[in-house]
């Protein structure tokens, strides 16, 4: 199975490619609570940080579940 990663400014989410398990993880944007949204508060977290966030995530998960590590892409719709 393979593990993606999308990111944007709301977050990012990490899926498979396993119809069962299609989202997988997702987080928010906020710097101290991934459940929360970050806009409008000091605790927004930068783009290229959700990028890098995202990133490895998929990595770990992938690894923890013999699974291949296909990449991130920006998203263009809400997560």
């Amino acid at each position: 199975m393979k593990k993606t990663g999308y990111y944007n400014e709301q977050g990012y989410q990490i899926e498979s490619d396993n119809p069962m398990d299609a989202i997988i993880y997702r987080a928010g944007n906020h710097a101290l609570d991934s459940q929360q949204d970050g806009t409008g508060t000091k605790h927004l977290l930068p783009l290229e940080t959700i990028k890098e966030y995202c990133k490895i995530t998929a990595q770990q998960i992938a690894q923890g579940r013999d699974a291949e590590f296909v990449g991130v892409e920006y998203l263009e719709e809400e997560i």
